[in-house]
């Protein structure tokens, strides 16, 4: 057999061809090469809102396991009151789709929806006043708990 008809029915070039000789690599054609398994990375699990508040109060605060939590029912326990003085829905930002309220609240963190930002009506709030909050923009950055976290380093 002719070098050129190997080549050609092979369907090696010479250069993979001279690879080969060197154990650099296979020229077989694609089809009679065996399948390399890519494992596709393990997907990242996610945790619940309330998880992850209880992480950053230990972590970056400092508390024990039984302080975070009694913290945590705290903020189930105003929760409600929050919610009822919300005034997400009329601010620029929120969008119709949007079911959830109180985003600057811990437990209820940044929207899964609400992604543009079209102006902040949250300085106006009650609940902001009442709390003293400083930031902004909860639905789309994150409630003020996480969003004062992130300035500790």
């Amino acid at each position: 057999m002719k070098r050129r008809d190997f080549f050609e029915k092979s369907g090696c070039g010479l250069f993979t061809t001279m690879l080969a000789y060197f154990s650099l690599t296979s020229c077989k054609k694609e089809e009679e090469a065996p399948a390399v398994e890519e494992q596709a990375p393990a997907p990242k699990e996610e945790i619940s809102q309330k998880e992850m508040v209880k992480k950053m109060l230990m972590e970056k605060q400092g508390m024990t396991e039984e302080e975070a939590n009694a913290k945590i029912a705290e903020f189930e326990e105003k929760l409600p009151m929050v919610k009822n003085a919300c005034i997400c829905k009329a601010c620029p930002t929120f969008v119709a789709e949007e079911t959830e309220l109180a985003f600057c609240h811990p437990l209820i963190g940044k929207s899964k929806i609400i992604t543009e930002e079209k102006g902040c009506d949250c300085p106006k709030c009650p609940v902001y006043q009442q709390m003293g909050m400083k930031n902004g923009y909860y639905c789309t950055r994150k409630s003020e708990m996480e969003q004062e976290m992130a300035k500790i380093t």
